[in-house]
């Protein structure tokens, strides 16, 4: 345990050694993130690759662990040679990072990166070939190479989506790193304990940088990086045989990350979104509008990890799975009990399989003029429900077969979400949608879906009438945002000059000299 102490300390002088340089050098090649006013809401420039940091940093220590460890005492014999796969990947996602850290690269396009990566390293021979839960051995057989890229997909993107405030993608990364480096040890793999506790010091230094008021940033080159070699580490850490892990302990130690990605991704399937999507509903953006300061919301999720990464270790060494899998239960389940997060995710699932439900029982009395309305406040207080009235009045009088109203507002954290729809829809080919933002000053602040009937008549002075009969809507709308800006003080922030040829919402349906929104 000795040596591990000097190896943290070696690794945390040499990441802090090399954090000036980067800084610097970030700036000369414009790696900063600047402040928006809508999703960046820091107060002033700050550079960004600290990820280069920390690979740099690692990369020393890892260097120095293989020259002088048979010096040490008791001597570590450290092989850096089986890690070459390990290392290819994660300079492969180091460029996809930068590059995204630079010029703002597509969701596809980073998946497609982190895909390369995750091909490398099963390549390499990292594959779970079986898993073992409660006794049971399942061999995965075809699925094998799926699953492994499963893991690490969602490892490198569970990092990258709790990276949202100061220090937290660091400190949870620092935490797994000592939980999978203990894991690690406890089951035999001196080397990935060594490689755990290497980037263990890495962040730890990297963290006096970053801890709320942060002077640098990760970077999706960092927050990809951590979470790529942790998701590397849960497979090696716990392995029992040859490609053989036990699930239930690494899952453990990825609970908190692993329940705000499934919360978000639920989330966004849920109001109509893509997961690529970007909101304010992840779980520290609910301890922030909880009243929590930022590192009050550092510790109280620093915490919850570290709850279930010990769960999980007190599991592996009684070799009692129901351990760890008893203590993720408990703290997810504070969680959701007590509305800090995951409650109105889990409400909106459930509305959606009552409704899927009720569906497949035939009841011959409903009539088609039957409706489901439905409306969920993801965050905030704002009264949206009135909107969301005028809406279904207007729904119903077109006779139309489906509306859904999405209100986003990430800087005054208001999230809104409401879905009407028909009992009987009429079949598909008979359907109409259409598509239309809803912009204030050449800001996106949601999205109206309309879903109607072909019928006799001109289709052009159908959809006439409708965006006549929309209007009301969208000045009560518009209305109701302005309230919440100004309330916040934020009513003139990011708010260009309108320019020319450009009208907002649904205005430009009603010219037709106009492009129209986007319809199928």
């Amino acid at each position: 345990m000795i040596s591990f102490g000097l190896l943290i300390g070696f690794a945390f002088a040499a990441t802090a050694a090399l954090i000036p340089l980067v800084r610097r050098a970030a700036f000369r090649l414009k790696l900063v993130d600047s402040p928006d006013g809508h999703r960046k809401l820091h107060s002033r420039t700050i550079p960004l690759g600290g990820g280069v940091a920390i690979l740099l940093g690692c990369l020393i220590a890892t260097f120095g662990l293989s020259q002088f460890g048979k010096r040490l005492n008791p001597p570590i014999f450290f092989q850096p040679g089986e890690y070459l796969g390990l290392l290819l990947s994660v300079l492969i996602l180091c460029a996809v990072g930068l590059a995204d850290d630079r010029f703002g690269l597509r969701g596809r396009q980073k998946l497609f990166g982190q895909a390369l990566a995750c091909g490398v390293i099963t390549a390499s021979g990292l594959v779970i070939e079986s898993v073992q839960v409660f006794g049971w051995h399942l061999e995965l057989g075809l699925l094998a190479v799926p699953i492994t890229f499963f893991w690490l997909l969602g490892a490198i993107n569970s990092l990258n989506l709790i990276d949202g405030i100061d220090g937290l993608a660091t400190t949870v990364g620092c935490i797994l790193c000592l939980a999978l480096g203990s894991m690690a040890y406890l089951m035999g793999h001196l080397d990935d304990s060594l490689m755990a506790m290497i980037l263990a010091g890495s962040l730890l230094a990297f963290l006096c940088f970053n801890f709320p008021p942060a002077s640098m940033f990760l970077g999706d080159t960092g927050s990809m990086l951590i979470g790529f070699v942790l998701g590397v580490l849960a497979i090696r850490s716990s392995l029992k045989g040859a490609a053989t892990i036990a699930l239930t302990a690494p899952t453990a130690v990825w609970a908190i990350p692993i329940f705000d990605t499934g919360m978000a991704i639920l989330r966004r399937r849920l109001t109509g979104r893509s997961i690529y999507d970007t909101d304010r509903g992840h779980m520290h953006h609910c301890f922030l509008q909880h009243g929590y300061s930022g590192k009050g919301t550092l510790l109280w999720i620093g915490s919850l990890c570290a709850a279930t990464a010990i769960g999980a270790l007190i599991s592996v060494y009684h070799h009692n799975e129901w351990l760890a899998v008893g203590s993720t239960f408990v703290v997810l389940g504070l969680l959701v009990v007590s509305r800090l997060f995951g409650h109105v995710e889990i409400l909106m699932l459930g509305q959606r399989l009552k409704h899927l439900l009720l569906t497949l029982i035939p009841r011959p009395s409903l009539t088609t003029h039957r409706s489901v309305p439905s409306a969920t406040l993801l965050q905030g207080h704002g009264q949206w429900d009135d909107l969301w009235g005028t809406l279904v009045e207007f729904a119903d009088r077109f006779d139309l077969c489906a509306v859904q109203l999405n209100i986003n507002l990430p800087i005054v954290h208001e999230h809104y979400h409401a879905n009407w729809s028909r009992k009987q829809l009429p079949d598909r080919p008979q359907l109409w949608h259409t598509d239309i933002p809803l912009i204030r000053q050449s800001q996106t602040v949601g999205r109206l879906r309309i879903t109607g009937q072909c019928a006799e008549g001109s289709a052009c002075v159908l959809m006439g009438d409708l965006i006549s009969g929309l209007k009301p809507f969208e000045t009560l709308m518009l209305s109701l945002v302005e309230e919440h800006y100004v309330a916040a003080g934020v009513a003139d922030l990011m708010a260009p000059e309108p320019q020319p040829n450009r009208l907002n919402s649904v205005e430009s349906l009603a010219n037709p000299a106009l492009p129209p929104a986007s319809a199928s």
